[in-house]
């Protein structure tokens, strides 16, 4: 593209947003996001250093050991040994070969299909889909189970709440803006983990929705032991708990709502399974010890007024 091409805007859609690239003799300069986007993310813009970083990968590189010797050879200098460069020709030739010694000596199970990340954004350039795909046409592989971002809660829930779809669709805006009263966000809210996505991103609505909902007079606790987790214009009371210790946190405020009966009953009674036994493990009934305010502040190290409150 040349400087007259940029008469004619070119757009792309990525993790980061949706931005107008600018060229200039065929290099990418800039990146400008979209007017829509009512608060751009920055990252982006990393990408143009990237591309251009001495640092960078431009062809195949394979270990010197390896590449001389074969599998296993020189095994004591992994981390530390020389990495040369190879034509793509080559590469393929190395993985093709290297793909079906494995898989017949140890099987196709021996195959992992690590690959993972949330890609470039379409499913065109998924690099898990594209990487499973290419090794089931080999016989098949081993893969991971749920993901290294959001597993915890992808197995946890269906136990929970009855379906992990609850992490994908979470509550709209919207909703936290007219009908929140109070924001309890365990592990803060930090915009930049808002300003990717999977699929590209058009606008960044975490920013400006979270500025609303203080304007609509939502009251906001930060639970976490970073202050900055939370926007600084939201005026959050700070919880600065031990790291690791937000259960304990937890089991305390469901001793608050129990003691104190704020916890709605109907519906605990009509929806849910297993409260009795949750219950008796808050106060304290089958083991003797109460999972209050004080029992917490001293693991917290946070004090048990603010736990109250």
């Amino acid at each position: 593209m040349n400087n007259q091409d940029s008469q004619h805007p070119r757009y792309t859609c990525f993790h980061w947003g949706t931005y107008q690239s600018e060229t200039r003799d065929g290099k990418l300069v800039a990146l400008k996001p979209i007017s829509e986007d009512p608060d751009p993310s920055p990252i982006a813009n990393g990408y143009l250093d990237t591309l251009a970083d001495e640092n960078r990968i431009r062809q195949p590189m394979v270990r010197l050991s390896w590449l001389q010797g074969g599998p296993g050879a020189a095994g004591e200098l992994r981390g530390r040994d020389e990495f040369v460069p190879v034509s793509w020709d080559e590469a393929e030739r190395l993985v093709a070969a290297e793909l079906r010694r494995v898989i017949d000596t140890h099987g196709n199970e021996s195959i992992f299909a690590g690959s993972y990340g949330c890609a470039s954004a379409g499913r065109f350039h998924h690099a898990q889909g594209h990487l499973k795909r290419f090794l089931n046409l080999l016989g098949g592989f081993t893969r991971s189970v749920n993901t290294y971002s959001l597993a915890a809660g992808e197995v946890i829930l269906p136990h929970v709440l009855g379906s992990a779809k609850y992490i994908y669709g979470a509550t709209h805006w919207q909703s936290v803006i007219e009908r929140c009263d109070l924001l309890v966000a365990f592990g803060g809210l930090p915009v930049t983990n808002a300003q990717i996505g999977q699929g590209g991103v058009g606008q960044h609505r975490c920013k400006p929705a979270l500025l609303a909902a203080k304007q609509a007079g939502v009251d906001f606790v930060n639970v976490s032991p970073l202050r900055s987790d939370v926007l600084s214009e939201l005026e959050a009371d700070w919880m600065a708990l031990r790291p690791s210790t937000d259960t304990a946190l937890m089991l305390a405020l469901a001793w608050v709502l129990i003691n104190e009966e704020r916890y709605d009953a109907e519906f605990i009674g009509r929806y849910t399974v297993g409260f009795e036994r949750f219950s008796a493990y808050v106060t304290g009934d089958n083991d003797g010890i109460a999972k209050d305010p004080q029992w917490a502040a001293a693991i917290c190290d946070v004090s048990a007024e603010n736990i109250v409150a």
